[in-house]
């Protein structure tokens, strides 16, 4: 492909050269306001950046020269449409934001659809807010959503996207920006995903991946499809030219120089190593606390949970299980209330919900409250935030750590806006523990804080991410302590111990876990790892089942890492992608 086709490519959005040398207007209207358009948009291209004063201004964002240069890069080179691939942890949500709030400041976009994991809905909603003043409406949880085609700044989980009814509604509209994050979901074309995508109508595309490749150089190809079109040509022709083997693992040396300025055109991938003068990057810290429970406290365990077993060998529900084995993993309060749903369904007799709950009121104070309780006394200067995931807990937590003197606010699903807005605050002025269901702390970032308390165990890896990803983002400026409290001999403590421990999940970034756990729902990855523990006929058997899935887990993760260095290494390390090659004044 010469040099002008290339260009052509790059900067002639509208096709206007194209169609007026096949003379595609049907009307001189038509064609004059083709013209209009294409000159409106090349001198609009050609200035600066008309929002950075007024992104500067907000106190909730602190900008960095490689995102301000990433934006400018976009819409003055790149002609709307790029690969946002920076390493993890430079800002790639904000780079996106920049580009979006300057395309609909400008006029160059009114309609907006960002597609994200579902674990990030979340936070694209609350960052796009906060930070950038844009009020995106998303497809669950979200009382104003319609359906998929009736707003123009939307945000949907990928795999809710692909669903018949959103994905018609989708298609029927054209979209201004379409926005992708964690954008190698897309890699495979043979995927629902990759395929909406391609059949969206839309001007600008932003793809956002800090490990575009994993495999081999075709995902790198049907990625790069998606933002160029054609760009490469056939699947084949880009094996035949680019690559030296029949799996195209290998990069063809000859044809490096040509793929690399090619890719420097869709491209920005700027590394931590050439960002760290100006920004700290910390650390995180996990400390596991294997605990031995109370004589009371383990009866009440053991005991439930062999009814659980007793049940879940004669058929029933097994998602009501689940739910009853989460809830006596967490506290003693919400064991109590796992007794009355069994009751209630007559799980256990009257008899046998008499004697648990007796059980279960004999217990003071639970064992594992005993040990934050220490850990709290031993950091005085330090905030902590809490997480848990039934509201019956975060209730006990909140009056035993109040009785104990500290401060507290808590954070929850069922809270409004102005409630949950009002505690944010608390605990960023003077209350030093906030307790926050998992639900209620997604979106929201606390900076100011790097003590994360996992009191009872997400059952889903990626929801471990979300927790810990609150603190541990850009603006963090100490090293994260992560605490983690389990049982001996539960399913918790064989979750942590066999599965998280194996892979060191506490020090892994959203991308790794992306991959790893590419669309795992959280009651796929629950149903999963009960019915491995609860179909186990004691302990040791237990412990082998959750073992060997422990060295399957990390098995795959090496098999990612050792891909992704691989081709990060032979594809990226010599090319010249980052947005800090171009020195620009931005001010």
């Amino acid at each position: 492909m010469n040099k002008e086709t290339i260009e052509i490519k790059f900067t002639d959005r509208s096709n206007v050269k194209s169609k007026l040398r096949k003379l595609q207007f049907d009307d001189y209207k038509t064609f004059q306001l083709t013209l209009n358009a294409f000159y409106i948009f090349t001198q609009i291209k050609k200035q600066p950046l008309s929002i950075i004063s007024s992104i500067k201004s907000n106190k909730k964002i602190e900008l960095f020269d490689h995102q301000i240069l990433a934006a400018l890069k976009v819409k003055n080179d790149f002609g709307g449409s790029a690969f946002l691939a920076d390493e993890v942890g430079l800002g790639k949500t904000i780079e996106a934001g920049i580009i979006l709030k300057e395309f609909l400041i400008t006029g160059l976009a009114k309609s907006v659809l960002i597609l994200t994991p579902p674990s990030l809905v979340y936070q694209w909603q609350d960052e796009l807010l906060t930070k950038f003043s844009l009020d995106f409406i998303k497809q669950f949880d979200d009382d104003r959503f319609k359906d998929a085609g009736s707003h123009d700044l939307l945000i949907m989980s990928h795999s809710s996207a692909v669903f018949p009814n959103h994905k018609n509604l989708l298609k029927n509209r054209n979209w201004d920006v379409v926005i992708v994050d964690e954008a190698h979901s897309m890699k495979n074309s043979e995927t629902k995903k990759h395929q909406l995508l391609k059949e969206l109508p839309r001007k600008f595309t932003i793809f956002i991946s800090a490990t575009p490749i994993q495999n081999n150089l075709g995902e790198l190809y049907n990625l790069i499809e998606l933002l160029r079109p054609g760009i490469f040509g056939t699947l084949e022709q880009f094996k035949n030219k680019y690559t030296e083997d029949n799996q195209m693992r290998k990069l063809n040396t000859f044809f490096r120089d040509e793929l690399q300025k090619i890719l420097s055109q869709i491209i920005i991938r700027t590394t931590r190593q050439e960002v760290k003068k100006y920004i700290k990057f910390t650390d995180r810290i996990p400390y596991t606390k294997i605990l031995t429970p109370s004589d009371n406290e383990r009866k009440l365990y053991d005991e439930i949970t062999e009814k659980v077993r007793e049940n879940y060998t004669s058929g029933y529900s097994i998602l009501h299980l689940m739910i009853i084995q989460r809830l006596i993993s967490s506290s003693t309060d919400s064991s109590k209330i796992a007794l009355y749903k069994m009751k209630q369904s007559k799980l256990i007799s009257e008899d046998e919900y008499d004697h648990l709950y007796s059980l279960a009121k004999s217990i003071e104070n639970d064992t594992k409250a005993l040990e934050l309780l220490k850990t709290i006394k031993e950091k005085t200067d330090s905030k902590f935030l809490i997480f848990t995931e039934f509201l019956s807990t975060q209730k006990y937590l909140l009056n035993f750590l109040e009785k104990n003197g500290f401060s507290v606010t808590i954070f929850n699903g069922k809270m409004n806006l102005i409630e949950r807005n009002e505690s944010v605050m608390r605990f960023k002025d003077n209350t030093k523990i906030l307790i926050s269901t998992s639900a209620g702390g997604e979106g929201q970032n606390f900076q100011f804080c790097n003590n994360v308390v996992n009191y009872d165990l997400p059952w889903n890896p990626m929801k471990v991410e979300q927790r810990v990803g609150r603190v541990h983002r850009i603006g963090q400026k100490n090293d994260v302590f992560i605490y983690n409290y389990v049982y001996k001999d539960t399913i918790d403590y064989y979750i942590l111990e066999l599965l998280y421990t194996k892979i060191k999940l506490f020090s892994m970034t959203l991308g790794d876990l992306d991959l790893l756990f590419e669309d795992i729902t959280d009651e796929k990855s629950g149903l999963s790892l009960f019915k491995e523990y609860i179909s186990s006929k004691n302990e040791i058997e237990a412990k082998n089942k959750f073992s060997a899935l422990g060295e399957n887990w990390n098995y795959k993760k090496e098999e990612l890492n050792n891909a992704i260095n691989k081709f990060n290494q032979e594809v990226f390390r010599n090319f010249k992608l980052s947005s800090l090659e171009k020195k620009i004044d931005w001010n």
